[in-house]
């Protein structure tokens, strides 16, 4: 049976008489039928049921009714609505009837029939207390009071078993989501566990490599062919490259996989003593560092002055063709007041039309000779701003510089009380 389309309906009343009349009502009469049937084959339509076209079943008793439920259950075809006679001698009343009848089948739909009642209706509701599915309608009534209840409550039951459908489907497609994310989250740290070891394991042989090398560059001294010589140099080159990618390996797990320590964090401090120490590293360089006070943020420090590193890291490597390094740290309120802040140079800068390769594993938009590097800082900084339930991106014209923007949780600008804080001007530079 298609449970969509139930006009299964129960009568259960003590007086024959009454099943007569609702059998008159509900059903359709057979010379109706047959002349839908002519009618449709003369003007080609599909037939239509005449009458209400119920299929209606009879009890004369309250215990005839409850095995006639729990057989259509049963049976897998359930009635949509009951029509229950209140006062049904010798046996079980109404409300007693409806009691057993929602036991079996809690959803069907129940009209109570009454000229009078043995109890007083605030008891019978409070009784019953399920008053979503239950009607009452007083005794004479006529066949249109009975055809449109039939009509209204069928249709609900159908509306009812669709949206329990539907929940059931929605219920089954967010346990397979959660049980998807679930399996997804643990092959990530299957994933980032393999990494982490495979690169580990990885650092000796290529240790191993770069030394012998050497050993083998100073043994062979002067005697070796400048073909030789070369041969070597790459060997040790590449063990170094290749080391490099394996401690950035190594940090990106690191990375992804610890815990947060969230606190205030000064990021006008954190990028004036980094400026300071790549400075002092090159300090004949022309360089005009702006950091914007009060960059406070609510994050991990660690995590946050590694994203800061490599943002200006970046931008002191690929402005160091410039006669005069410009970099400038600050931020800006976004079109919905999110705190947006940004790391810009006056560096090299990159084409647009590759920026969604920036963020992506040791992807790289400049040679190695150009600019050393594995390309592993972005996708650190990318993993560690979402890590913080922020966004990063960038904005560039080739040979015009960059612009590096982020997002954080905000906290307050005023200087938390410790004793370890960087002082607001210390290792600030002049314009």
């Amino acid at each position: 049976m298609n449970t969509l389309q139930n006009r299964h309906i129960l009568l259960v009343d003590d007086m024959p008489s009454i099943h007569e009349d609702f059998r008159k009502i509900l059903t359709a009469r057979p010379a109706a039928r047959d002349l839908d049937d002519l009618e449709a084959t003369l003007f080609g339509q599909a037939a239509s049921p005449s009458g209400d076209g119920f299929e209606l079943d009879s009890a004369y008793q309250g215990h005839e009714g409850v095995a006639k439920v729990e057989a259509s259950v049963q049976a897998g075809r359930p009635y949509a609505m009951a029509f229950v006679d209140m006062r049904m001698p010798p046996g079980w009343d109404g409300v007693e009837t409806i009691e057993r009848l929602w036991r079996i089948d809690p959803q069907v739909q129940i009209v109570i029939c009454t000229a009078y009642s043995d109890y007083p209706w605030e008891e019978v509701l409070a009784r019953l207390d399920v008053q979503d599915r239950l009607l009452i309608v007083k005794k004479p009534f006529d066949m249109i009071e009975v055809s449109q209840l039939a009509r209204t409550l069928t249709a609900k039951w159908e509306l009812t078993r669709q949206a329990t459908l539907q929940m059931s489907s929605l219920e089954e497609a967010v346990q397979n989501l959660t049980a998807t994310e679930a399996a997804l989250r643990q092959s990530n740290k299957e994933l980032e566990a393999f990494a982490y070891a495979v690169s580990h394991d990885l650092r000796t042989p290529l240790s191993i490599m770069n030394a012998f090398s050497n050993l083998l560059a100073k043994e062979l001294g002067g005697h070796a062919s400048k073909r030789v010589l070369h041969y070597l140099s790459r060997i040790q080159a590449s063990a170094v490259v290749g080391a490099q990618l394996i401690d950035d390996l190594l940090s990106l797990a690191q990375v992804s996989r610890a815990e947060l320590c969230m606190e205030p964090v000064d990021l006008s401090a954190i990028s004036r003593q980094l400026m300071g120490e790549y400075r002092s590293v090159v300090p004949q360089r022309e360089a005009s560092i702006t950091v914007q006070d009060g960059l406070w943020v609510h994050g991990d420090q660690r995590l946050i002055r590694i994203a800061m590193q490599h943002l200006l890291d970046n931008a002191w490597k690929f402005a160091s063709l410039r006669t005069h390094t410009e970099i400038e740290v600050g931020r800006l309120d976004g079109a919905d007041g999110e705190a947006v802040f940004f790391v810009r140079d006056n560096g090299s800068g990159f084409d647009m039309a590759y920026a969604g390769k920036l963020f992506g594993t040791f992807q790289r938009l400049h040679a190695v000779h150009e600019f050393p590097g594995t390309g592993a800082g972005l996708v650190t900084v990318s993993r560690i701003v979402g890590r913080h339930g922020g966004r990063v991106w960038a904005d560039s014209k080739l040979g015009e510089g960059a612009t590096f923007y982020f997002t954080l949780p905000s906290a307050s600008r005023q200087r938390p009380p410790s004793e370890n804080h960087i002082d607001p001007q210390e290792n600030r530079s002049a314009p």
